[in-house]
């Protein structure tokens, strides 16, 4: 008996110091990939903010317009990127669709073919000029324009040439170059500013003449360096608006000498130098890796974009006060993209909800800054945008109650008047339809075959989800950025576990949950298996405790939805409990794919029509004047008015609808809100950088250019400049 306790004790003795000894060794282990993990964390961060990073306090723009070649290039105009993208056209395959790089629009293969356009291409402002290859053509021609910020707001001097290097701009300098204004204008001194910064210079290209301003604040991952995307964006959206006004000469006199003007507000958005890893180590693997490093960096940008935001609209502000001169022509447009639009939501917040306060029941709101801003993508927090929503929100009856007569819901309507144009606009690429996506027994409602009054509801909305799933099996392009990364970095892990969830569903050949009335396949024990690390991360990360789940902080503006109310189904429209966040949905006029992108370089031939649209939101609001103007869709407008004009009064180049229609929530905002929160599918907006459709372009433009209602497009001058 003793033998077998002292058997059974040595054992249990064996046993314990076995699992001691794994316990000892899980540590190690443990240990060991921590201080890794850390070491490779510390490792990111030094390859990040030392080896990879780009110079701090640098303006790639900065040419004073006085130095010879760039005085050269304002007086002829450059032809050098079109006429070297056309040539690049010739010999390159033809591409479109996700991630379209325009390839006839490259300031890098200029500069590598001559190295004067690297001085040149740094000019603060510039003249740039599509020829016109067919017979009867017309050249477009356009301003380029830059204002850099350092990283505390501060703005860049301007540097003027001397032999082969910079020089500092000093007080001679200003001095003779004031004296030679006053001799050629015949001016006293007391006429004639000097020249100092960027911003100098283009209030005096802007104060003589009409001008048709697009001011462009970039993103994340870019900067004002010579052969940056967002650079080139710019001159595409500028040569289509240059195109766009010729269409409108013939008609409309007023525009035939409006000169445009694109302005790009730089500042060091791009912390990790992407380009030189390409440059080093190739497209695949440069590429990958400087992705990689710079995906670190976007909450390491973001408050650098809010801490520039007060100089930024300073500057915007002088702009504008400079083309809102008495007896003046001229619009302007500004839009943000990404942190572009977080430093513009940012800067913007307290004058738009002051402007809201101020406001007088029944009068137009006037435009917050310009004509319009436009918020492309907004890597910006939803609790800037629906500050603005409940201010709103809290002057407005909702719905009749005991204490509430239906008279004065009505009557609330008139809060903005029917001629009210937007002021205010975000564009996001969203994720799917509906908004907040299907629930249990929602898919059994949209297959009754039954004449209940929801028959013809129903096979819309069949429609939109056969596309829905089209747009899955080919991979929808929504923001994944601002929809699942965001709130990653916000402690908002929900997105995440969503996408994984989409990754898991598209390797199993099943359609992801909630999005689809597409009965799913069964899924193999192979790709059960395969997926399983894949789902066990998603649930994780949909369930980690402690985190952040307060959506109006941790979304962006275009990814945060009205919950839709408890009852009802997806025909009816009941009131959101909660009736914040997206407001409005964009369409594309044709099917996705089909609209392809026009380079840069064929702009003054391309195939591109963009006709007025004078009084589409007035007609649009009056088709819905049984539902009080909600739901106004711009496909579906009132006859045309009588005047003799009425031949400009189409329909925008992009479909515009207010409301999430076929959501089961009621429209969120007043058919005549001036604030648009606008979700937008893949044919008209598509993923983070997918701005650049010739019929987005056109109809963001028509918002500013045309009289899309009675209301004239006026500019407000917001500044209290004395002498003025």
């Amino acid at each position: 008996m003793s033998a077998r306790r002292a058997a059974s004790s040595r054992v249990a003795a064996g046993v314990v110091v076995r699992l001691g000894r794994w316990a000892v060794g899980a540590l190690r282990t443990a240990s060991r990939v921590a201080a890794a993990s850390a070491l490779a964390a510390l490792g990111i961060l030094f390859l990040n903010y030392v080896v990879l990073s780009t110079d701090k306090a640098r303006a790639y723009r900065d040419l004073d317009p006085n130095v010879a070649e760039c005085r050269d290039g304002l007086a002829r105009g450059w032809t050098i990127l079109a006429d070297t993208g056309r040539e690049t056209l010739q010999t390159a395959i033809p591409s479109d669709g996700d991630g379209w790089v325009d390839a006839s629009d490259d300031e890098g293969a200029v500069v590598a073919a001559d190295a004067r356009w690297g001085t040149r291409l740094r000019c603060a402002l510039q003249r740039h000029v599509v020829p016109a290859r067919a017979p009867g053509g017309r050249d477009l021609a356009y301003h380029l324009g830059f204002i850099e910020f350092q990283e505390d707001g501060e703005p860049y001097a301007l540097v003027s040439r001397e032999g082969a290097g910079d020089a500092a701009i000093d007080s001679a300098m200003l001095r003779h170059a004031m004296d030679d204004e006053m001799r050629a204008k015949g001016m006293p001194a007391t006429m004639v500013k000097p020249v100092i910064t960027q911003l100098d210079a283009l209030k005096k290209h802007l104060a003589h003449g009409s001008h048709y301003v697009i001011a462009f604040v970039h993103g994340w991952r870019h900067d004002a360096r010579i052969g940056d995307g967002n650079v080139a964006d710019l001159r595409l959206y500028a040569a289509h608006a240059a195109r766009f006004l010729a269409q409108r000469c013939p008609d409309d006199p007023s525009v035939c000498d409006m000169d445009v003007t694109a302005i790009y507000v730089g500042w060091r958005g791009a912390r990790v130098d992407e380009r030189g890893l390409r440059t080093w180590f190739g497209d695949a693997v440069g590429g990958f890796f400087g992705g990689l490093s710079a995906g670190a960096t976007l909450f390491d940008r973001k408050p650098v974009s809010e801490a520039i935001a007060p100089g930024a609209i300073s500057a915007l502000r002088t702009i504008e006060t400079t083309l809102s001169a008495p007896g003046a022509h001229n619009k302007l447009i500004v839009a943000g993209h990404s942190l572009g639009g977080n430093m513009l939501a940012t800067g913007l917040q307290d004058d738009v909800v002051k402007a809201v306060r101020r406001h007088r029941f029944g009068e137009t709101l006037p435009p917050v800054l310009g004509n319009l801003v436009v918020l492309i993508n907004p890597a910006s927090e939803a609790s800037k945008w629906t500050a603005i929503q409940r201010e709103v929100w809290s002057h407005l009856a909702d719905h009749a109650d005991a204490h509430t007569p239906a008279s004065e819901v009505v009557r609330d309507d008139g809060y903005f008047p029917a001629d009210q144009r937007p002021v205010l606009m975000s564009v996001t690429a969203a994720l799917a339809f509906p908004a907040g996506g299907l629930r249990p027994g929602d898919c059994a409602w949209i297959g009754l075959d039954v004449a209940d009054g929801f028959a013809a509801a129903r096979k819309r909305i069949r429609s939109r989800l056969a596309a829905t799933d089209r747009m899955f099996d080919a991979g929808v392009d929504y923001d994944w950025a601002t929809h699942d990364l965001f709130p990653t970095f916000k402690f908002d892990f929900r997105p995440a576990a969503g996408f994984l969830d989409r990754v898991a569903a598209r390797f199993e050949g099943r359609p992801p949950r909630g999005e689809t009335c597409t009965p799913a396949a069964p899924v193999g024990l192979g790709a059960g298996l395969a997926t399983l690390p894949v789902r066990t991360l998603s649930l994780l990360a949909a369930t980690f405790p402690f985190q952040n789940t307060a959506r109006e902080d941790s979304h962006t503006i275009g990814n945060l939805d009205p919950p839709r109310p408890a009852a009802g189904v997806l025909a009816d429209a009941q009131q959101s409990a909660a009736p914040f966040g997206t407001t409005h949905e964009l369409m594309g006029l044709d099917a996705p794919g089909l609209e392809r992108h026009h380079p840069y370089a064929t702009l003054a031939d391309a195939a591109i029509d963009c006709p007025r649209s004078d009084r589409w939101l007035t007609r649009a609001r009056l088709a819905r004047a049984d539902r009080r103007g909600n739901f106004w869709d711009s496909t579906d407008l009132a006859p045309r008015f009588p005047q003799e004009d009425s031949l400009h009064e189409n329909g925008p180049a992009a479909r515009f609808l207010h409301g999430l229609q076929l959501t089961g929530i009621a429209p969120i905002t007043r058919p005549n809100d001036p604030f648009w929160n606008v979700r937008a599918f893949d044919n008209a907006l598509s993923r983070h950088d997918g701005y650049r459709l010739s019929s987005f372009i056109c109809a963001l433009n028509q918002l500013v250019m045309d009289d899309i209602t009675d209301a004239p497009a006026a500019m407000s001058d917001h500044q209290d400049v004395p002498g003025r």
